[in-house]
């Protein structure tokens, strides 16, 4: 189900050209798209723990499904269980940390078993809140915050990338090109044009 946008809400894109064009939505998301799935999993505001965000991107993801923590938060310097909470469910992990180093985070496994499960994808945010810091566990309360891009917005952004694209192989076409090898046998120096852009 969508809602009916209000004409005063645009999306402003930049161009390649430095025009700035508005590009208004039909009718924005259904809120829940930012659920993370039953009625009482809703986003619920931070109880006042010491938290992080991150937002995903590839190393977060596949194939390396890597899971740095926040060097800021209270944690054990020992590997020990981790609990991560979203919504209704319970995932547990191995919290590591390297020697004495600020190398901290959730075992590759326990992290690709969370992130497969709850379908994150590149562009979403996660914030951890931390609910219990000892030396036999971490309890973190995860919230997910999709970062879909609408549809309208993506294929506009490809168009300007490929017009980008375009324009530079066709500056790329004009360059000059030196000298040939076949002239080069004939003892003259070639030289070479280095541009730089």
């Amino acid at each position: 189900m969508t809602t009916p946008m209000s004409s005063s809400k645009v999306y402003f894109i930049a161009s390649s050209s430095g025009f700035v064009k508005i590009a208004p939505l039909e009718s924005m998301p259904d809120p829940s798209t930012n659920l993370q799935g039953d009625d009482d999993d809703e986003i619920q505001p931070l109880s006042g723990c010491p938290f992080y965000h991150v937002i995903l991107s590839k190393s977060h993801l596949n194939p390396q499904y890597k899971m740095p923590l926040s060097n800021t938060l209270p944690l054990p310097a020992a590997e020990v269980l981790a609990i991560l909470n979203c919504g209704s469910k319970s995932w547990h992990m191995r919290y590591c940390r390297l020697g004495k180093s600020s190398n901290r985070f959730f075992n590759h496994r326990g992290w690709k078993k969370f992130a497969v499960e709850n379908g994150l994808k590149d562009g979403d945010a996660c914030v951890f809140e931390l609910k219990e810091s000892s030396e036999e566990k971490l309890v973190f309360q995860v919230q997910i915050l999709r970062g879909d891009i609408p549809e309208t917005l993506l294929g506009r952004k490809e168009k300007e990338k490929e017009k980008i694209k375009k324009k530079t192989m066709a500056k790329d076409a004009e360059k000059p090109r030196g000298k040939s090898a076949e002239n080069n046998q004939t003892g003259e120096s070639a030289e070479m044009a280095i541009l730089i852009d």
